[in-house]
């Protein structure tokens, strides 16, 4: 018999062959309404074994009740749930709770000890009256050691943190070795350290196992590190599905979540990393074709900004930005025309050219709250050429400036005709006329 990797010596051959054969959940067209509410519309999903799916989206968008359904707790008003190409609705309980394992978010308060809990995993294994045998209890006393939860065996389940609890939850839920696992919030309520671990522990368990995993969580750049696919809901339905990197776009979480983000690759991981900037607003996408907003930043202070101005549909310019610069890096990203100069040096008359060049063709300029030095003074004093000008609010200008009190100065006087907004109504102030006062 072949064995599963690194798996619990004390499994059955039975249970060890079952948990190496693993099948997939089909869920096709699944509507549900509840209360007079359509709360699920049409929405397909896939839980393929050796994938780890993350199932995003905001607060009510179905994530919860169709992982539900798909776990045959709720019964649809339309639409069909297959495992392994059998109906749902035609397995026995038992059989179901075999091969499908169900973790809620944290409801536990009953007065059972967290060993007691993580035993009910293997109740599905159980004939009618039989009672946890010592091959059980190690399973139990595994899982609880992979999710960090063994020093809590004799601790009754309504003493823990939600967190702790949350962690023994996942044990009840790996004790059962069912071939798929629907995990509604896993990562709620966990410190740092134990959301990265659980989310190892079930890379770990998918690999070995070859089991299929779905789990909803707000955690986006969690989700685009260790997710192989994702699907985003919205009003009930699956608004996007794929690779991390194609569902993950401002795009469609502007739509989703009604927020503005940044997304790039994490330069250890290589994985899509969400960043947030604000609520959504401002201009229509058709609406803002052709504006070009021209952006003066420098070391980071205009990171978010050209990312908010890009992902909406801007055209966008920046000044000079040095070698080494992270607004420079982020602008190669966005694909932003700037001034390029050498790392650390002062920008010379050409360089200061082409900046005011880029300055008149912009129809408005946006200054942020950088630091100012000798090396980026002129970009500074481009600023004041702008017919249309827009200060990012920041701190004192007194803090920003390196240059004896200069940079103060011009950022005062360009203060004082100039209207400032803060980072996160920038869309929504552009979106407006222009005061007429400039």
């Amino acid at each position: 018999m072949a064995e599963c990797p690194g798996y619990f010596e004390a499994m059955t051959e039975a249970h060890s062959a079952a948990a190496c054969t693993g099948r997939g959940l089909q869920a096709r067209d699944i509507s549900v309404r509840l209360g007079g509410a359509t709360i699920l519309d049409s929405a397909s999903l896939d839980a393929r074994p050796g994938e780890l799916l993350g199932l995003l989206g905001p607060n009510g968008a179905g994530k919860s009740t169709l992982l539900r359904v798909m776990a045959g707790l709720l019964k649809p008003d339309a639409g069909e749930v297959r495992f392994g190409g059998a109906l749902l609705g035609t397995m026995a309980a038992g059989e179901r709770a075999r091969r499908i394992a169900f973790m809620p978010q944290d409801d536990a308060q009953h007065p059972f000890t967290a060993l007691e809990t993580v035993l009910m995993g293997r109740y599905p294994h159980l004939g009618r009256f039989e009672l946890e045998g010592w091959s059980d209890r190690e399973i139990a006393r595994g899982a609880m050691e992979r999710t960090d939860t063994g020093e809590f065996e004799t601790r009754q389940l309504d003493t823990l943190s939600g967190g702790e609890r949350q962690r023994v939850l996942l044990a009840r839920t790996l004790a059962q070795q069912a071939a798929v696992l629907l995990l509604d919030e896993p990562a709620a309520n966990l410190d740092l350290k134990h959301r990265l671990s659980i989310m190892d522990v079930l890379r770990t368990e998918i690999h070995e196992r070859e089991i299929a995993v779905v789990m909803a969580l707000h955690d986006l750049s969690l989700a685009g590190r260790y997710c192989d696919r994702l699907a985003l809901m919205s009003n009930g339905a699956i608004a996007a599905e794929g690779a991390p990197a194609d569902v993950l776009t401002p795009a469609n979480l502007r739509e989703a979540f009604e927020v503005e983000t940044f997304v790039e690759s994490d330069p250890v991981t290589g994985k899509p990393q969400v960043s947030l900037l604000g609520p959504a607003g401002g201009y229509t996408s058709v609406e803002e074709k052709g504006v070009v907003i021209h952006v003066i930043c420098g070391a980071s202070s205009g990171r978010d900004v050209m990312h908010q101005l890009v992902s909406t549909g801007y055209t966008v310019t920046s000044g000079v930005l040095g070698l080494g610069d992270t607004d420079r890096d982020t602008a190669e990203l966005l694909g932003v025309s700037f001034v390029p100069a050498p790392p650390f040096s002062q920008i010379d008359d050409p360089q200061h050219g082409r900046h005011l060049a880029l300055i008149e063709a912009a129809d408005v300029v946006v200054l942020c709250d950088m630091a100012v030095g000798p090396n980026n003074l002129r970009n500074v004093e481009a600023a004041r050429s702008a017919d249309r000008l827009l200060l990012i609010d920041g701190p004192p200008f007194e803090s920003l400036d390196y240059t004896g009190g200069v940079a103060a100065g011009l950022l005062r006087e360009m203060a004082e005709r100039a209207p400032t907004a803060q980072r996160g109504e920038l869309l929504r102030f552009l979106a407006r006329p222009w005061p007429t006062a400039i």
